[in-house]
């Protein structure tokens, strides 16, 4: 039988570890029918601490959402699905979705619509800001505050690297009248980088401090050119030296039936809506075939998607409640590794192979005879590592746009797996809900 998600959900609070509160926005699935309220206590009503408490909670909610998709809502998957069926990491299983899969975009079409999760979290972060700055609690309202401004500076971040350029984004200004401004994707990263900056200012709180701070280099390596790269990727990197490699910044999920829920688990391992595909269209990484312990799929067992194409099972997160990984300090150690390889230190392989010792299985890497091939194994250690948490078309667009790689060695091209021709889209677009906008009307350009 074939299994169709809708998008409806009720308001939900879900505690999860720490004291983490998430919640899901209310939807009815017929546009026709639709009541969209995006905030059940609307900014002038929050004139309370608990009013601003629920801003708070709610951005968190919307944060998680972007990242990690949701199981219900409006547009319930995440940049790290999305994006990852952009790129190589995951392909269509569920007809209809074909055309962001290979490469044809049709704004108008799901799952187009996951750019309402970045509307929605940027919203959301920027009214809980106001609120709690207005009505803080008792006790660690600053420390709050930084976490609001390292989530704003890593929703920009990973916005500006699935999307194209030149983007629509709340300008903050009015919540009554609210105005759209136009930012380029170089605009968005050094916006992002002042929202870490404001965020390391507010707290002492080591896990937000080192979220803002490999945020921060996250976004210092994304906005470097080609005449930069090698003292951006420095300058990257002198920032994360201090990052432990065990540390984590999870985005948090939780199992309700009407709650925030894991979507690669819901969608492409629950039900199957999506699958994997070992070399997609021809440039694609080996993520199946490797066997690779950071990629969890099992060959073993092989089973229809929703249109029928059968693929292995997909087991990167097996359950609702499944965490997703916003920063990491394997993800620093991934900075330190590509400017030591950038600026000609011949330590980039050990600092690969440290990583490595961390998860049984993993033998130390050689390093390849030719400088392409180096990059090759650096960008490939990063997709493995990252793998569906909305790294992996960031890296790609970088090793066009950085390193001077042709798209069509990059991306997925040729004959696509289902019929036809992979197309020409290299990055995201907005939705097409997005044209009634009067202060936008399309991509400035669609370059990686």
């Amino acid at each position: 039988m074939m299994i169709r998600r809708t998008y409806s959900s009720a308001l939900t609070l879900v505690t999860v570890a720490a004291g983490l509160w998430l919640t899901a926005c209310n939807r009815i699935e017929d546009p026709l029918l639709a009541v969209n309220t995006p905030d059940i206590v609307t900014l002038d009503r929050a004139t309370s601490v608990a009013g601003a408490q629920s801003f708070f909670v709610a951005a968190q909610g919307d944060f998680a959402r972007l990242v990690g998709g949701d199981r219900a809502g409006s547009s319930p998957l995440g940049l790290n699905l999305t994006g990852g069926l952009l790129a190589d990491e995951l392909i269509s299983t569920r007809s209809g979705t074909e055309h962001v899969d290979n490469r044809s975009i049709v704004p108008a079409t799901f799952p187009a619509d996951t750019w309402r999760q970045v509307g929605a979290g940027h919203t959301r972060i920027l009214r809980a800001i106001t609120a709690v700055t207005a009505f803080p609690p008792a006790t660690g309202g600053n420390d709050q505050l930084a976490l609001l401004h390292a989530m704003e500076g890593m929703l920009l971040t990973i916005t500006a690297e699935n999307y194209c350029n030149g983007l629509p984004l709340w300008d903050g200004q009015s919540d009554l009248l609210p105005v759209t401004a136009t930012y380029s994707t170089t605009e968005l990263y050094v916006k992002a980088i002042a929202e870490f900056n404001t965020a390391l200012g507010l707290t002492s709180v080591a896990s937000t401090r080192s979220l803002a701070t490999v945020g921060k280099a996250r976004a210092t390596l994304d906005k470097a050119t080609p005449a930069t790269l090698a003292a951006d990727a420095a300058a990257a990197a002198a920032l994360v030296t201090a990052i432990p490699t065990s540390y984590k910044y999870n985005a948090i999920f939780g199992t309700s039936t009407a709650g925030l829920g894991n979507a690669v688990y819901d969608w492409a391992s629950a039900t199957k809506n999506f699958g994997v595909l070992n070399r997609e269209g021809g440039n694609g990484l080996d993520f199946v075939s490797a066997q690779d312990p950071r990629v969890k799929i099992d060959t073993t067992k092989v089973s229809a998607g929703q249109d029928g194409t059968r693929t292995p099972a997909l087991n990167q997160y097996t359950s609702l409640d499944a965490p997703v990984t916003v920063a990491s300090g394997i993800e620093a150690r991934m900075i330190e590794a590509e400017s030591q390889l950038a600026n000609g230190d011949p330590n980039w392989i050990n600092t690969l192979n440290a990583a490595r010792t961390t998860v049984a299985g993993l033998a130390p890497l050689v390093p390849a005879a030719t400088p392409a091939a180096q990059l090759d194994q650096l960008f490939r250690e990063r997709a493995f590592w990252m793998y569906l948490t909305a790294h992996r078309l960031g890296d790609m667009r970088r090793l066009v746009r950085q390193y001077g790689r042709g798209i069509e060695t990059v991306y997925p091209t040729g004959n696509y797996f289902k019929g036809g021709s992979y197309g020409t889209d290299a990055v995201l677009v907005p939705h097409q809900d997005e044209t009634n906008n009067p202060n936008w009307t399309s991509c400035t350009d669609k370059i990686p």
